[in-house]
């Protein structure tokens, strides 16, 4: 599109990109206000920077024990408790293009987590791969930001190394969108969307595509319909991505890379730090059962040994035992005897250590 509008127009510069994935930068859509509805997702917050017209300014600093002040627009942006809103970091992810690990993540990755330089870093390069292969040139917005925020800032993109340094012509960018040049990724449906949006969105592309007869997405539901889906968003892609089409489709939509593996890079352990794993109902119930078995078995243990080298605790069990007739059942059967039978410390010891025990015992033994 750049190539065709200097065609058609004249010279054209790229002007006012970022590294920015979110809306969170703080009143990016105007004073306290953001578009209606977003953010989407909570954003994260950084200690708001000291005014750089000085603290004579009204309202600095930042009061820390004030939560967001008016005046207030359609949406949410602003200081907050003395914390200013940043973009979200990104997270790896579990299972590659899933994308459901970033949205459930905290705002501020886990550090073994964090994917966001590797995910900024491809950005960049995709972007000056597009904008300095054509045109008159392009500029970044902003060349710095007052926050420690560097998909705003050029120059702290550079220090992350988001941003190559030197010729714009290294491999590291001309290869950039090779894999996308090459048809290595698919555009392919998500598989945790209404199926009624998807249906409305293939029905898109069947229209693009000129298909008139589209009464077979009605009996189609579950993995047929993503499947078909698949099919329809991947063709309508290629067809118009030189155009700048994206695979998106509303969010129903995301670029797989063909072939790729879904857990390379990623470490399991870490996984289950932000709620990525099992089942909460189901994790609780096994920390239950296995507390409940550790008592059990520790509580059986605790009484072998009792039994085995408490004089008075065994002959207490055995006095018990004998007054009831599964008990007496119980202490006459030879497994019992073995692991437990008082015989073991000797006749003399148990009867000074419980001498009324032992002649119960012996009364009991007479009647039976």
């Amino acid at each position: 599109r750049i190539a065709a509008v200097e065609r058609a127009f004249g010279p054209v510069v790229v002007g006012e990109w970022s590294l920015a994935t979110d809306n969170c930068a703080m009143w990016l859509n105007g004073f306290n206000d953001n578009l209606p509805g977003f953010p989407r997702l909570p954003c994260k917050y950084v200690p708001c920077a000291d005014p750089y017209m000085g603290f004579e300014q009204p309202g600095t600093p930042v009061d820390p024990s004030k939560s967001l002040q008016g005046p207030y627009g359609t949406g949410m942006s602003g200081p907050v408790w003395g914390l200013c809103p940043v973009g979200r970091d990104w997270v790896k992810e579990r299972k590659r293009g899933s994308q459901s690990n970033f949205v459930h993540a905290p705002p501020m990755a886990p550090r073994r987590l964090d994917d966001t330089d590797a995910v900024r870093t491809q950005l960049a390069l995709k972007k000056i791969n597009a904008f300095s292969g054509v045109g008159h040139g392009f500029y970044f917005w902003n060349f710095r930001t007052e926050l420690d925020e560097p998909d705003w800032s050029y120059m702290l993109a550079l220090e992350r190394g988001w941003i190559p340094k030197g010729n714009l012509n290294a491999d590291i960018i001309s290869n950039a969108c090779i894999k996308e040049d090459e048809g290595l990724f698919l555009c392919i449906c998500k598989r945790d969307q209404l199926e009624s949006s998807v249906r409305g969105a293939v029905a898109y592309c069947l229209n693009d595509d000129g298909v008139k007869d589209q009464s077979y997405l009605d009996n189609l539901e579950g993995e047929d319909l993503y499947e078909e889906a698949d099919r329809a968003f991947n063709k309508f892609w290629n067809k118009h991505r030189v155009e700048g089409a994206t695979c998106d489709f509303g969010g129903l939509a995301m670029l797989s890379e063909v072939n790729a593996t879904d857990t390379e890079g990623y470490d399991d352990d870490y996984y289950y730090y932000y709620g990525g794993g099992e089942n909460t109902t189901v994790t609780v119930l096994k920390i239950v059962g296995a507390t409940l078995g550790g008592l059990l078995v520790g509580g059986l243990i605790g009484f072998f040994f009792a039994m085995r080298f408490n004089k008075k605790f065994n002959a207490r069990v055995s006095r018990a035992l004998s007054r009831t007739d599964i008990g007496r059942g119980l202490r006459s059967s030879k497994a019992f005897s073995a692991a437990f039978h008082p015989s073991d410390f000797g006749y003399d010891d148990i009867k000074d250590a419980e001498p009324n025990a032992w002649a119960e015992l012996n009364t009991a033994a007479i009647k039976t």
